[in-house]
């Protein structure tokens, strides 16, 4: 693939200077001597929260989301948008390239509060080839030149799915289905929709909605947020 931002390493990495404590970061979880993933707030103010959970060792995004460090950061993921986000819900988001506007070649996925309208006025137009137990359905998304949502063959829950070592094989899929259709840049990212209870004073926590990790790209995207 060809969206890859240019290799840096630790000494031009802001993200491993925050890790090794050379930059100020606000944090949520530091990292340990055994952790493999953490989260600190973003600096940008575009949402009411903007967190960032990264890996503590330097990985690009397709190698986080390839490998097994992807099951820790999406159960801290889980983990940090139930804390920060429960009653608006919230979106789990990776940028892959400068179209979709990564910005820091170090690996990163996005916790930002409520969740993504676009995703939600999603309408399905085609199946695409799957795997075992992934499907892949093509959706016409607004302001994204392509777009497919790949999910568990398996009914399950957004949770689940976040909170399981599915996650893992589903991102792979996603990866494949980008490779060949956007293999200059693209963006992944799930909705964790605020969970509707009839008893009020009663919280539950959001992503109760279907589990499915969508992929757009094709071309040139908005801003994430």
């Amino acid at each position: 693939m060809s969206f890859e931002l240019p290799v840096t390493g630790i000494d031009g990495c802001t993200f491993c200077s925050i890790i090794e404590g050379g930059t100020e970061a606000k944090w949520e979880s530091r990292p340990t001597g055994d952790s493999l993933v953490s989260c600190f707030h973003n600096r940008l103010k575009w949402a009411r929260v903007m967190l960032l959970i990264v890996p503590t060792q330097h990985l690009t995004q397709h190698e986080l989301w390839s490998s097994d460090v992807l099951i820790d950061a999406a159960r801290l993921a889980l983990e940090m948008g139930d804390k920060h986000c429960g009653e608006e819900g919230y979106r789990a988001i990776s940028n892959f390239g400068l179209q979709a506007h990564q910005s820091q070649p170090h690996a990163h996925i996005h916790i930002v509060s409520g969740t993504s309208k676009q995703l939600q006025s999603a309408v399905q137009q085609s199946s695409l080839d799957g795997s075992e137990l992934t499907s892949v359905a093509e959706y016409g998304v607004d302001e994204s030149p392509f777009a497919a949502s790949i999910a568990p063959k398996t009914a399950m829950s957004q949770r689940e799915l976040w909170s399981s070592e599915q996650i893992l094989e589903t991102s792979r899929q996603a990866l494949n289905t980008a490779e060949r259709q956007s293999p200059n840049g693209f963006r992944l990212m799930s909705n964790f929709e605020p969970s509707i209870t009839s008893n009020p004073g009663q919280n539950q926590a959001p992503g109760e909605n279907p589990a499915s990790l969508f992929l757009l790209g094709g071309g040139q995207l908005g801003l994430y947020v």
